[in-house]
């Protein structure tokens, strides 16, 4: 669990003095002691051309990719301590030939043949030089032209070789998902967490398609379509969504539209007599005998029958 930040600062809810932590998980081959044993940096991600954390092993034999799974809300208990920080992280080995194929490809703009160990320098990123003893100077041949024996060697990026290998690493991982019985259609599955067994069998096609896929995670975007037309890998098109069609937009008239039939005939007369709630005086009023008097209507009419008389 190496320390996350270097300002010391303590997680919400923790009683410790110590600074946070990660939680990782390291195989046990990994694992080692704390004189030069796993260290973490932070290296150039050949995908996202961007920060991300790996670690090297004990000598730098070998790199893997730091990967962090996070929630919401989840926390450590470490101790009697707890860790804000609740994000699982785990290491899974990298070909370290990705990593350098950025710096190769950047190189390439000047045609020049260089040691690998002028072209792995980097400001940004000096633990970069720690690639150098992962590599087998043969393993270069994959993705260079070389020049030179021994330890005068020159490199130079070639995308013939590169996209050969790239290749095989397809094929590759294409046969380890075959073996492994995993679902690529529709998503990853294993077959065994399917609740039928007439699950639907994948091509050989699609398993490449997924394959190159995950290899593209770590090679550049431009690469990866190099990489897709290099094997004749057809991308599935995108499916319009399915739903309601657009709605029409309505003409703009100054005229009020009529109508072309009267809907009025389908009306549902109601004869039920509507029941109204009367006032108090509305109701005293009512049991008032109305013999012989006159409405108030009948005040303001016109007086037709005395104009006639005279």
């Amino acid at each position: 669990m190496p320390p996350r930040r270097g300002s010391g600062e303590k997680g919400r809810g923790s009683n410790s003095e110590e600074k946070d932590q990660w939680v990782v998980v390291v195989p046990d081959s990994v694992a080692g002691s704390q004189d030069g044993g796993p260290t973490f940096v932070k290296l150039l991600h050949p995908k996202t051309e961007k920060s991300a954390m790996f670690l090297f092993t004990k000598e730098n034999q070998q790199v893997l990719e730091v990967l962090a799974f996070q929630e919401e809300f989840r926390s450590w208990f470490i101790g009697e301590s707890v860790q804000q920080d609740g994000s699982l992280h785990m290491v899974t080995p990298v070909d370290p030939l990705f990593l350098v194929l950025p710096y190769l490809v950047k190189a390439y703009e000047s045609g020049m043949y260089m040691p690998i160990d002028q072209l792995l320098s980097d400001d940004q990123y000096p633990e970069c030089t720690r690639l150098l003893s992962c590599i087998n100077p043969s393993d270069l041949e994959h993705i260079c032209d070389v020049k030179g024996s021994g330890d005068v060697r020159a490199c130079r990026y070639s995308e013939e070789r590169t996209l050969e290998w790239l290749k095989q690493k397809v094929e590759q991982a294409a046969d380890k998902l075959t073996d492994s019985s995993v679902k690529v259609t529709g998503g990853a599955q294993l077959l065994t967490f399917t609740h039928s067994l007439k699950t639907e069998q994948a091509s050989r096609d699609d398993y490449l398609r997924y394959a190159c896929g995950l290899v593209s995670d770590y090679i550049s975007t431009d690469l990866s379509k190099q990489l897709t037309q290099h094997m004749g890998i057809k991308l599935p098109e995108k499916k319009e969504k399915c739903g309601e069609p657009p709605a029409k937009k309505a003409k703009l008239s100054s005229e009020i539209p009529e109508a072309a039939e009267d809907y009025s005939k389908f009306a549902v007369k109601d004869d039920k007599p509507k029941n109204t709630k009367m006032t108090a005086a509305q109701r005293a009023l009512s049991k008032v005998d109305k013999t012989g008097m006159k409405s108030i209507s009948s005040f303001f009419s016109p007086k037709t029958a005395a104009k006639n008389k005279k």
